[in-house]
């Protein structure tokens, strides 16, 4: 169960903390062999340069610790694989994505070649039960715990589906999220979402990328949000898509030393724009660092997360696997990424606001949000951004400042009038905060899509079942 998100020995890793800073390996039992030999890897090759003395402690996680590094870590064998799936992305589940709307839990995502497809599973169902436990009123993460279990076991899944309720027997399985998303969206332009730089990162992205560019794609939005990091040669590989001739970063070891990571590769003849945000990490820095440097691309969203750190995977002949920094990398230019990150060029707020953002900046106009069964969509891509599009009796509200923004339009509060104000170029429309088309939760204001619609001309409303569409044109 995922909610919204090949090992090669000695090979230079790029991990995120906004990932796996959760994880603090506990080590039972290790040998005194092990102890010896991962004191020495330490000194010989930690970007801090230890010595025996800083490493006095006797226990492999005491030696670790003295490091105030959270990115150098032990894996015994299990954690190793637990820590390597999450690097692949892959896990055991059914193949869902879950969210919440008004107290129920719909399906919002469905992996393709899931059990969850095989089974007859649809966007849009509501979860009832599992195994003849009812979970209405459960939140995602009470639901999650219910549905996980081991490969090969069964769940008995019970939704309502069109005010009818079913039931699924469908099979557990070893799954690999699919970590490449694209479609166009409109005026010619492509979006590309990775979610990780996985082993088969760079082949993915090319040929999903030659897909779009067949399909008439004139620029791209590389979304690269909540992208942890993973391994630097995919980074490297896909900065050869983009770039001709240059380095995807500087990386400095404990003595100064600078390798730079070369790309060679082809430019492309189309605009791109790289959306981040907070959870940007690693990989996805490296990446956006070497186009933005390279003028190849512009970046829009937030600041990413500062991981300018490079850790390499030793396995122990004793037994274990060893995670341990190794340098720091610095963009093409010589900016310093870690602790700082990467500041955009295009500074956007709010998932659905950053990927309009993006998308106008290289010539998108249409912009079309879809709402409703816990799932919002612009123009096609899933947004995980809850509550800013929902219904009540009366119809469908929208959140005020994403109708500004999707408007180009200055919203202002008149106090003296107690009144949101719209105002797009000479057209000047206001509601006062008493209206019932006008909601205002913990202060944030919603506005009924109607009045936007009768307000502005390029703005259509339509209502199908439990769904609205919201469509725009600039």
């Amino acid at each position: 169960m995922i909610r919204f998100k090949r090992w090669r020995l000695s090979l230079a890793l790029i991990l995120s903390l906004a990932i796996f800073s959760a994880w603090t390996p506990v080590v039972f039992g290790e040998s005194t062999e092990q102890l010896q030999e991962v004191r020495d890897l330490l000194e010989k090759y930690h970007l801090s340069k230890p010595d025996d003395e800083d490493l006095s402690n006797e226990a492999i996680d005491g030696m670790v610790d003295s490091l105030d590094d959270p990115y150098t870590e032990y894996f015994d064998e299990e954690e190793w694989q637990i820590f390597n799936s999450a690097l692949e992305q892959t896990f055991v589940g059914i193949g869902i994505v879950m969210s919440e709307d008004n107290g129920i839990v719909y399906i919002e995502d469905i992996i393709a070649g899931s059990p969850a497809e095989s089974a007859g599973l649809v966007i849009g169902d509501s979860i009832l039960s599992a195994d003849d436990k009812d979970l209405t009123g459960k939140t995602v993460s009470e639901i999650q715990n219910e549905v996980r279990g081991v490969e090969g076991s069964n769940l008995v899944l019970g939704i309502s589906r069109n005010g009818k309720t079913l039931k699924f027997n469908i099979e557990r399985k070893s799954l690999h999220i699919p970590i490449v998303t694209t479609r166009m969206l409109g005026d010619g332009v492509g979006y590309l979402a990775l979610s990780g730089f996985t082993s088969d990162a760079a082949s993915q992205v090319k040929n999903r990328l030659a897909e779009l560019e067949k399909e008439g794609l004139t620029s791209l939005v590389l979304d690269l949000r909540n992208n942890g990091g993973g391994y630097v040669t995919a980074a490297q590989d896909i900065a050869g898509l983009f770039i001709k001739d240059g380095v995807l970063a500087h990386m400095r070891d404990r003595d100064g030393n600078d390798n730079p990571l070369i790309v060679s590769g082809t430019a492309k003849p189309y605009s791109v724009v790289v959306l981040v945000n907070g959870n940007s990490a690693s990989a996805s820095e490296l990446l956006a660092g070497a186009l933005q440097d390279y003028g190849v691309a512009k970046i829009a969203g937030t600041n990413t997360f500062g991981k300018g750190v490079v850790q390499s995977l030793i396995p122990l002949q004793s037994g274990g696997m060893l995670k341990i920094t190794i340098q720091e990398y610095y963009t093409p230019t010589g900016r310093k990424v870690d602790k700082v990150g990467l500041k955009p060029d295009i500074p956007l707020e709010g998932a659905a606001e950053q990927l309009i953002g993006a998308f106008r900046s290289v010539g998108g106009k249409i912009v079309s949000l879809t709402a409703g069964k816990g799932s919002l969509t612009v123009n096609g891509v899933r947004i995980s951004q809850q509550d800013i599009i929902f219904k009540e009796t009366n119809g469908w509200y929208i959140n005020m400042r994403l109708a500004a923004y999707v408007l180009g339009a200055e919203l202002k509060y008149d106090s003296k009038k107690r009144a949101v104000i719209l105002t797009k170029g000479t057209i000047v429309k206001w509601i006062k905060t008493n209206d019932s088309r006008l909601k205002i939760v913990d202060g944030q204001s919603s506005i009924h899509a109607g009045v936007l619609k009768k307000w502005f001309s390029n703005v259509s409303y339509t209502v199908s079942g439990d769904s609205v569409k919201i469509t725009v044109n600039e």
